[in-house]
């Protein structure tokens, strides 16, 4: 199986990036695990104000720290990152709306 993610850059250009789930070799746990790491290190905040921290939140925020550019030619960390959000969403299709601050999928 594989997910296609489509991440909406705040000018509305869209990139794609076609993520092989099956290689991850990550469950749904070890990827939740991962993005509250990274979201942490990040030194992200919920944007909920009663502080609950959901899936959406962790994804477009790790999104947000990542400079436009970085999407052009994905780092080792960005390739985590998308294989993380595939394995954990779950679904063949994910669109990161940073424009729209939106998680579809």
């Amino acid at each position: 199986m594989s997910c296609r993610i489509t991440v909406v850059l705040a000018d509305g250009e869209r990139l794609e990036f076609d993520v092989p789930v099956r290689e991850a070799a990550w469950d749904s746990h070890a990827a939740h695990e991962w993005l509250a790491r990274e979201f942490e290190n990040a030194g992200c905040e919920p944007a909920n104000p009663v502080g609950k921290l959901l899936l959406a939140d962790k994804v477009l925020s790790l999104a947000k720290t990542v400079p436009f550019s970085a999407f052009a030619e994905p780092t080792p960390w960005l390739r985590d990152y998308f294989k993380a959000v595939a394995c954990a969403i779950g679904r063949p299709v994910v669109t990161i709306d940073l424009a729209g601050n939106s998680l579809g999928y």
